[in-house]
Protein backbone atom coordinates (compact mmCIF):
# COMPACT_ATOMS: atom_id res chain seq x y z
CA UNK A 1 0.00 0.00 0.00
CA UNK A 2 2.81 2.20 0.93
CA UNK A 3 4.33 1.75 -2.92
CA UNK A 4 0.48 3.31 -4.41
CA UNK A 5 0.76 6.27 -1.69
CA UNK A 6 4.46 6.94 -3.01
CA UNK A 7 3.46 6.63 -6.65
CA UNK A 8 0.45 8.82 -6.31
CA UNK A 9 2.75 11.36 -4.63
CA UNK A 10 5.40 11.23 -7.32
CA UNK A 11 2.89 12.33 -10.00
CA UNK A 12 1.21 14.84 -8.04
CA UNK A 13 4.68 16.52 -7.89
CA UNK A 14 4.99 15.85 -11.00
CA UNK A 15 1.62 17.13 -12.61
CA UNK A 16 2.71 20.38 -10.38
CA UNK A 17 5.81 20.87 -11.46
CA UNK A 18 4.47 20.65 -15.71
CA UNK A 19 1.56 23.13 -14.47
CA UNK A 20 4.36 25.61 -13.45
CA UNK A 21 6.32 25.28 -16.33
CA UNK A 22 3.19 26.36 -18.20
CA UNK A 23 2.66 30.03 -19.91
CA UNK A 24 0.21 32.06 -18.47
CA UNK A 25 -1.66 31.30 -21.95
CA UNK A 26 -1.47 27.80 -21.61
CA UNK A 27 -2.83 28.06 -18.26
CA UNK A 28 -5.99 30.12 -19.65
CA UNK A 29 -6.95 28.01 -22.66
CA UNK A 30 -6.39 24.99 -20.26
CA UNK A 31 -8.69 26.22 -17.81
CA UNK A 32 -11.38 26.19 -21.09
CA UNK A 33 -10.35 22.60 -22.18
CA UNK A 34 -11.21 21.38 -18.07
CA UNK A 35 -14.66 22.76 -18.58
CA UNK A 36 -15.22 21.33 -21.71
CA UNK A 37 -14.55 18.18 -20.04
CA UNK A 38 -15.97 18.72 -16.76
CA UNK A 39 -19.16 19.62 -19.20
CA UNK A 40 -19.25 16.74 -21.39
CA UNK A 41 -18.90 14.18 -18.30
CA UNK A 42 -21.78 15.64 -16.49
CA UNK A 43 -23.95 15.78 -19.94
CA UNK A 44 -23.07 11.43 -19.83
CA UNK A 45 -23.96 11.49 -16.01
CA UNK A 46 -27.16 12.74 -16.60
CA UNK A 47 -28.07 10.65 -20.09
CA UNK A 48 -27.19 7.46 -17.65
CA UNK A 49 -29.34 8.90 -15.08
CA UNK A 50 -32.12 10.22 -17.36
CA UNK A 51 -31.97 7.80 -20.17
CA UNK A 52 -35.40 9.18 -21.92
CA UNK A 53 -34.34 12.48 -21.60
CA UNK A 54 -34.13 14.26 -25.44
CA UNK A 55 -30.99 16.19 -26.26
CA UNK A 56 -33.15 19.60 -25.07
CA UNK A 57 -33.89 17.85 -21.54
CA UNK A 58 -30.33 16.92 -21.19
CA UNK A 59 -28.89 20.72 -21.75
CA UNK A 60 -31.99 21.99 -19.30
CA UNK A 61 -31.00 19.39 -16.37
CA UNK A 62 -26.77 20.36 -17.29
CA UNK A 63 -28.14 24.06 -17.36
CA UNK A 64 -29.70 22.48 -13.57
CA UNK A 65 -26.74 21.69 -11.57
CA UNK A 66 -24.31 24.20 -13.17
CA UNK A 67 -27.29 26.67 -11.41
CA UNK A 68 -26.69 24.37 -8.23
CA UNK A 69 -22.88 24.15 -8.36
CA UNK A 70 -22.94 28.31 -8.89
CA UNK A 71 -25.37 28.42 -5.59
CA UNK A 72 -22.74 26.11 -3.44
CA UNK A 73 -20.02 28.03 -4.31
CA UNK A 74 -21.44 31.50 -3.96
CA UNK A 75 -21.85 30.58 -0.25
CA UNK A 76 -18.33 29.52 0.43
Amino acid sequence: MEDIAALALEIERDRIRRARKRTVEQKLLGGGDLFDEVRQRMIWGIKSDFPHFDEQQVLQELRRQLAISRRLESRQ
